[in-house]
């Protein structure tokens, strides 16, 4: 019953770069976390008080104890009516990972009385005396909301958030995660501790905690992993979204510029934005910029029906030489201080404009500007709607852009291939919608898998937060405004997903140039698992599906255990 998952840490603190994690202290991501998410009425109602008691044969020690503790494969869904078969009891808790990441193991406990549960980890102990102190383990309790129209509620895990005590219902099943960080200098090998289960303040199980340590590190792939946010424009707090980002896998972000109400770029505030976005420690010298919103467009909530506007959307300003002279100041000053930061400037000038048939003159008119007043800009878009909308894409924005970022797979990306070999695909919103528990598979593929098969160059979703749209937030705000983000069960998938695709690099670069029996069964075997993975896109349910086909949860856990077989029979270079 093992679970895995991925992080980065750079070691950012108070805006100052923090010293080498030392035994005791807390790992970055969990002093960035919040503890309990804030309230909001899409979380409200989540009581199961209309499902009947589950009576389920107990075994003796279980009936003492009060509880059984089960577990299925990492992020299957374990709703509050599961009843567990006697093959998903859980005697132990395992996972296998690398020096430097984060990642959860999971479990649930099954009640069969009402009680009060706490639980306590301790210190994992290692080859040659070395140990996991238990500050590198975080305990959450997984939180239920009622999602879906009002007459088919579903409820669904989705949140994971702190607790010190839990009161337990029986026959409601409660899912614990843990998550562990293993310090960049741990020796390889086998760590053992515990997890305490206490009722009503009397311990009454403690589960062995297994992981293993890999001796080997993981090669960052040559992919951009980002997500969109809803913005901040408080620096401290806009630090800590951030990080949460870095710690899940992300190795690129986006940051807001600040403008005035009329458009003007604020100097000084964006050179303290790209401060504090140089500190968080991306992985990728990159920093991304949406630069329309007041300044070369406006959002109308009520749609301007005169252009062919049909919803609620970005019009554009009419062009003049002043508008236009101003953009390319902006765009040039953000250009020379991500330079004298080491950083590469990603622009975008619009949002899907080929689905919003009003904004194609303006997203051409505004990429030609940059080509040619600041050429060494490198200029991204989100593209696919407009192919879906019998818009050409290919023909609209050929020449002009050097990322076409898609949230479909489609046969019009070979054309743009052909006619611009050197242009660069990328992948968004194909994971699904973010706080719908569904489709967690889906997210994880699409940030592992997917676009390892894909030979995308970038994977980005909508939202890590954004308060207008909490239905797709990825991480929510917490209780306290002086916290950072709580975490969901899709977040975290996205950030295992994120591993998959490093352990993926890690064996290729291990395979390069190689010839052998061990090479060739390598060889064979990423050949196998890629003929499973489908490049297309479909339709989702929010709820309980994603945006692309994935494998059953427990497969991408598998694939990855023999990856790591792999790399540890090939010699490194």
């Amino acid at each position: 019953m093992r679970c895995l998952a991925m992080g980065l840490l750079a070691g950012v603190v108070a805006m100052g770069v923090a010293p080498p994690l030392a035994w005791g202290e807390v790992p970055e991501q969990f002093r960035v976390w919040g503890r309990r998410a804030a309230e909001h009425p899409y979380l409200t109602a989540a009581v199961v008080e209309a499902w009947p008691v589950v009576n389920v044969e107990a075994l003796p020690e279980e009936t003492e104890r009060g509880f059984i503790v089960f577990s299925l494969p990492l992020f299957a869904l374990v709703k509050p009516d599961h009843v567990p078969s006697p093959e998903e009891r859980c005697r132990a808790l395992a996972a296998r990972d690398c020096p430097g990441q984060y990642g959860p193991v999971s479990f649930a406990v099954f009640p069969l009385r009402e009680a009060e549960l706490s639980l306590a980890v301790s210190d994992l102990e290692g080859p040659g005396g070395s140990t996991i102190a238990a500050e590198n383990l975080d305990v959450r309790a997984v939180r239920c909301v009622r999602l879906g129209p009002p007459d088919r509620p579903e409820v669904i895990p989705l949140l994971i958030e702190s607790f010190e005590t839990t009161r337990v219902s029986p026959g409601r099943a409660q899912q614990f995660w843990i998550t562990y960080y293993i310090p960049p200098d741990s020796p390889p090998g086998l760590y053992e501790g515990q997890v305490s289960i206490a009722v009503d303040g009397a311990q009454k199980l403690s589960l062995p905690l297994r992981i293993r340590v890999n001796p080997f590190v993981l090669t960052e792939p040559d992919v951009s992993f980002y997500m969109y946010y809803g913005g901040e424009s408080d620096l401290q707090a806009l630090h800590r979204w951030l990080v949460d980002q870095r710690c899940h896998g992300m190795n690129t972000g986006m940051v807001d510029p600040p403008v005035t109400q009329e458009g003007g770029l604020q100097d000084d505030a964006m050179k303290r934005t790209f401060d504090m976005y140089k500190q968080v420690g991306f992985a990728r010298p990159e920093v991304r910029v949406d630069f329309w919103n007041r300044v070369t467009s406006e959002w109308l909530n009520t749609p301007d029906q005169s252009i062919g506007m049909w919803g609620a959307w970005f019009r554009y300003y009419p062009f003049t030489q002043q508008l236009d002279d101003r953009y390319v100041r902006a765009v040039r000053a953000m250009d020379g201080e991500a330079r004298k930061r080491g950083l590469q400037l990603i622009l975008a000038v619009a949002d899907e404009a080929g689905s919003h048939a009003w904004t194609i003159k303006a997203t051409q008119h505004y990429n030609v500007l940059i080509k040619a007043e600041v050429p060494d800009v490198v200029r991204e878009l989100t593209v696919g709607g407009g192919w879906a909308s019998n818009e050409p894409e290919h023909d609209l924005w050929k020449g002009l852009i050097n990322i076409w970022t898609t949230n479909r797979w489609l046969p019009q990306l070979e054309i743009v291939k052909r006619d611009d070999p050197q242009a660069k695909i990328g992948l968004y919103n194909m994971a699904g919608a973010g706080s719908g528990a569904g489709g967690l598979m889906s997210a994880r593929n699409v940030f592992g898998f997917f676009n390892w098969r894909a030979r995308a160059d970038g994977v980005a979703q909508w939202v890590h937060h954004h308060a207008g749209t909490p239905e797709h937030n990825y991480a929510w705000p917490a209780q306290g405004p002086e916290e950072g983000p709580v975490p969901t069960l899709r977040w975290e998938a996205v950030r295992e997903g994120t591993k998959d695709r490093r352990y993926l690099a890690t064996l290729e670069a291990r395979l390069a140039g190689k010839q052998g029996p061990a090479a060739d069964e390598a060889q064979e075997f990423l050949t196998g698992i890629a003929a499973r993975i489908e490049l297309r896109t479909e339709d989702y349910d929010p709820i309980s599906g994603g945006r692309v086909p994935a494998q059953q949860p427990g497969a991408y856990d598998a694939w990855r255990d023999r990856i790591a077989d792999f790399i540890e029979a090939l010699p490194a270079e």
